[in-house]
């Protein structure tokens, strides 16, 4: 994937990423063209050719007069079919060691190979992921695109292929761990969005130590948060 994307394209990706979530769901109508232009702080035209590319990849439609729809068959291409399902807290818990192994390794990488643009790219999503506090549904898409900004920075046209192939069982676990975070510490939205800020720092200075230490510390604390006691999580 080119990194020198477009603002249509990242937006495209932002509602992609929601749709294959759950967060929109099929038959959901999606809000008018001057709204999520003033949610995306980008023109109309910009916000047209977004939902041009789901257009064309059949996951919305437009009903003249009505609106645009999400339609039912928004998982073709997108990999999210793909993504595993996970059922049980043990599974969760070995997805995220696949997490750790992958993604610590990633952002090491990308302190090597991270060129100017996958940081002006990184900085755009943790300006993204700063305007969100407080706003969990569009937090967790901008969480998951900080993932996979990093492993775009690797340079590793596999690992960036594997971390698109996980991406919809990320969103979907970061949904429900991020609940759990909030329940068991106030005001952990703005320590969550500082520990990417850090991540981002530490790519941009090619800080090998502080972004591996980082990133493995934040995806040990999603784990702790799953085993937390029972009374934490009702």
């Amino acid at each position: 994937m080119g990194l020198n994307r477009k603002n249509y394209e990242i937006v495209a990706d932002e509602l992609i990423q929601m749709i294959g979530s759950g967060v929109i769901k099929p038959g959901n109508k999606l809000e008018p063209i001057e709204n999520l232009a003033k949610q995306y702080r980008v023109g109309r035209s910009t916000i047209r050719e977004a939902l041009n590319l789901l257009k064309a990849r059949g996951m919305i439609e437009s009903v003249q007069g009505d609106g645009t729809y999400v339609t039912d068959n928004q998982a073709h291409g997108l990999g999210f079919a793909q993504s595993p399902t996970l059922t049980s807290e043990t599974e969760l818990l070995q997805f995220l060691q696949v997490r750790k192994i992958v993604e610590v390794g990633c952002i090491g990488l990308a302190t090597q190979f991270r060129t100017q643009e996958n940081v002006n790219e990184l900085g755009l999503v943790i300006q993204q992921m700063q305007h969100s506090v407080g706003n969990e549904e569009v937090s967790q898409v901008y969480d998951v695109n900080f993932h996979l900004a990093i492993g775009r920075a690797t340079q590793n046209p596999l690992l960036e292929k594997m971390m698109e192939g996980i991406s919809g069982t990320m969103i979907r676990t970061i949904r429900e761990t991020r609940k759990l975070w909030m329940y068991s510490e106030r005001e952990s939205a703005a320590r969550l969005f500082e520990e990417h800020r850090l991540m981002y720092q530490a790519v941009e200075e090619r800080d090998y130590q502080t972004a591996t230490d980082i990133m493995s510390q934040h995806l040990d604390k999603v784990s702790a948060v799953i085993q937390t006691p029972e009374q934490m999580k009702k």
